[in-house]
């Protein structure tokens, strides 16, 4: 039985608020044990730190409160779990989603989608 692999991330830029969306080998971070996401403003979203490719830990700069969130899984859970919706802690607001690339990619476009048509509402 093959297993992919990748997962996927989609994260929001606290700099310049680009909403990027990422794929992540976990080959790949198992040989260097760190992952920078970074946006094309060159601000780094998303940092995944592994020292064992057992156990993760995500730290985000929050869009939200400005703080720096760490979030925590294994790799069993990332490949398993459909997706893992990341919340800021202060707000309960979702800054990230991390998991099946194609579902993260579909969350994250209705999650745009949804931003964008509060953002018109409160334009009125």
């Amino acid at each position: 039985m093959l297993f992919d692999t990748n997962i996927g991330a989609s994260v929001r830029c606290n700099n310049c608020g680009k909403l990027i969306m990422n794929e992540i080998s976990l080959f790949n971070l198992s040989r260097s044990g760190l992952y920078e996401v970074k946006c094309s403003c060159d601000k780094v979203v998303m940092t995944i730190k592994s020292s064992n490719c057992k156990n993760f830990r995500i730290y985000i700069p929050c869009i939200v409160c400005e703080k720096d969130h760490l979030f925590m899984f294994d790799s069993k859970h990332a490949l398993t779990e459909k997706v893992k919706i990341l919340s800021c802690p202060a707000s309960q607001m979702d800054i990230a989603f991390v998991g099946n690339k194609a579902l993260v990619e579909d969350l994250a476009r209705k999650h745009e989608k949804d931003l964008q048509e509060l953002i018109k509402v409160l334009e009125i």
